[in-house]
């Protein structure tokens, strides 16, 4: 039953490569959907309450039924026939409910170990031997033999890490109120020479501009701004090879300012 299940999700993710590569990604949109730095300026998984990390894993269900397109059924997931829980942790175990363990179900498991900086994704046949005492509402958790039994397609793949890791949210919700978009645009990469910021940082920052990145561009945009003070602002899409040849890895869609090696004059 589970080799079928595992070959229903690689097909239909892509490839095994592929769903590995899916599932950082996945995990951690989650995460910053819930987070939602930008109105909240939370960047931490500790800065939620109990009741919001619950959604987590309700997000991290949407986003992986999504990668897979497959619908919502009688559980979580219709796969190949088979009516499939999807459970996700933060923490060490996972709840099975019931409804699941009764009839001895599929379930695929997901560990969102944001704490230790990796996901995995697995899956378990949801019998007896392999689950712990009912809880108040008869859910079980996984047993050490059940934990011993779960066949890994995912197994401890590093998170990559917050888009917003190491920015300021106080100073960036204040300079959201900054009049101008170049001019905001640069403030804010003048504050983070040498940091990688992906393009959502970007948006999130230029949220009233019609053509948010037209003002990081040359013309009257950020790198106009910045190149007085001798900083080179490149772009992942168009400016990967340069910035290789500075030291640094650009993926699309990020940016970075880099300092040159003397600020330019202003011209008189």
């Amino acid at each position: 039953m589970l080799q079928r299940v595992r070959a229903v999700i690689f097909e239909r993710a892509g490839g095994e490569d592929a769903l590995r590569d899916a599932m950082p990604q996945i995990v951690m949109e989650a995460l910053e959907f819930v987070l939602d730095p930008v109105r909240t300026a939370r960047t931490r998984l500790a800065d939620l309450d109990n009741v919001e990390k619950t959604f987590i894993g309700l997000k991290v269900e949407h986003f992986f039924r999504d990668l897979i397109d497959l619908p919502k059924g009688l559980r979580d997931v219709s796969l190949d026939g088979l009516d499939v829980d999807i459970k996700n942790t933060i923490a060490s175990t996972w709840m099975i409910p019931p409804e699941t363990y009764r009839n001895a179900e599929p379930v695929i498991l997901i560990a969102a170990a944001h704490g230790k900086g990796h996901c995995s994704l697995g899956l378990l046949v949801a019998r007896e031997a392999f689950l712990s005492a009912p809880n108040r509402d008869l859910k079980r958790g996984i047993n050490k033999h059940g934990r011993d039994s779960i066949l890994w397609l995912v197994k401890a793949v590093p998170l990559p890490l917050s888009r917003w890791d190491g920015i300021d949210m106080a100073a960036f919700r204040s300079l959201r109120l900054v009049q101008g978009g170049a001019v905001r645009a640069a403030a804010f990469f003048r504050a983070h020479v040498g940091r990688i910021i992906h393009r959502t940082v970007v948006e999130a920052l230029l949220h009233d501009q019609k053509d948010p990145m037209k003002r990081l561009r040359i013309n009257g945009g950020a790198r106009d701004l910045l190149a007085p003070d001798g900083i080179l602002l490149l772009s992942g899409v168009y400016d990967r090879p340069q910035a290789a040849s500075l030291g640094f890895d650009l993926p699309p869609d990020t940016f970075v300012a880099i300092p040159t090696s003397s600020p330019k004059e202003s011209p008189s």
